[in-house]
Parts: structure tokens; sequence; C-alpha cells
């Protein structure tokens, strides 16, 4: 895993390496839509419910942090 960053200062990363991506462009596109489907129905099922509320704000275009009313 030689591309992986050093050290991180927040947030998330994470590593594809070539295998994978290979792996992924080998698929079909009916394969990768549902790949893409299930992806999403799993980050569904798992937010939490202020996850939920901050995405229908995002989608009516509101803000979706505290700190975003403030301004």
């Amino acid at each position: 895993m030689k591309d992986q960053p050093k050290e991180t200062t927040g947030g998330f990363w994470y590593y594809v390496s070539d295998e994978q991506l290979a792996a992924f462009a080998a698929l079909s596109d009916f394969e990768r839509l549902r790949w893409v489907d299930e992806a999403r129905q799993f980050t569904l099922m798992a937010r939490t419910p202020e996850t939920a509320q901050r995405q229908e704000r995002l989608r009516r275009g509101e803000c979706i942090t505290p700190d975003d009313d403030k301004v």
C-alpha cells in the first residue's frame, strides 16, 4: 500500500488498490449499477437519524450544520 498518506489531518480517506480498480473495471454496466445501488441501500440503512435530517436539509438546499445557521 505504497500510495497511502503518511498521516491524516481529519475527515476520512481510504486506499483502492490497482487490483480493486481492475476488478471494478471488469464489471458489466449492470453489475456496476447493482454495486452502486447496494452501496446506496447500505448507507440508507446504516445512517443515523441526525444524518437523515442533514441529508433531507441538503436536498432542500438548506444548511446542514448548526454553524451554517449563524452565517
